[in-house]
């Protein structure tokens, strides 16, 4: 998954360069949007006195709804953009914040709670990534947080179902929700789905099951 993140990583720099500290630089068209997602996160999760793995956070909104809201969060933030982190790192110096490619490289501990928003909608499929099928890339990127969550596992993706139709030069990509789902459902029997907040985006929580 290397080459494929490298050419996300080259994306969201160039939006960095073009639009500096601002929703778009993350692809997000304004603030509003990614504080929808994050409002299905916490009207599901009890976030109080976990630890919190955030994969792509980008500048970290998410830390400071968490700090707001909540007590004794352990955050941990991370991103294969470098001036994301820096950012993040300058609004949150109390965090603990890293530039990884998390999915090619994890770390080997678990967390109780693995996030990650916005970072799944990418078209790898357009460009010279070796990225043939978009959805086998997304289910490994699910598989891989999920293997590092110890409680829930909480993601949010462009798509639908039926599936929406599709740009092929476009840089992002709708997923078909019930393939999604389907998928999520072999690694857990424990699972919601929400899609009632927007016609193009829907959020999977996964829990692990004990025993």
């Amino acid at each position: 998954m290397f080459i494929q993140n490298q050419k996300i990583k080259k994306v969201y720099q160039e939006k960095y360069k073009k639009y500096g500290i601002d929703p778009k630089s993350l692809s997000w068209h304004k603030k509003g949007a990614a504080h929808q997602r994050f409002r299905q996160f916490w009207a599901e999760i009890d976030f109080n006195n976990k630890s919190v793995l955030d994969v792509g956070c980008g500048f970290a909104e998410m830390a400071k709804f968490l700090r707001k809201r909540y007590t004794g969060v352990d955050y941990t933030g991370v991103d294969i953009v470098p001036e994301f982190i820096e950012e993040a790192k300058k609004n949150y110096p109390f965090y603990k914040f890293h530039v990884r490619d998390y999915f090619s490289n994890p770390f080997p501990e678990r967390v109780d709670i693995v996030l990650s928003s916005g970072v799944l909608n990418s078209n790898l499929s357009a460009g010279k990534t070796g990225v043939k099928n978009n959805m086998e890339y997304r289910k490994k990127a699910i598989q891989t947080m999920f293997e590092h969550s110890k409680k829930v596992l909480a993601f949010n993706m462009l798509g639908a179902h039926p599936q929406p139709k599709n740009d092929p030069k476009s840089n992002v990509w709708y997923a078909d929700s019930l393939e999604v789902l389907k998928f999520c459902m072999s690694l857990t029997r424990r699972l919601i789905l929400r899609a009632n907040y927007h016609p193009t985006d829907f959020t999977i929580f996964m829990y692990t099951v004990k025993g």
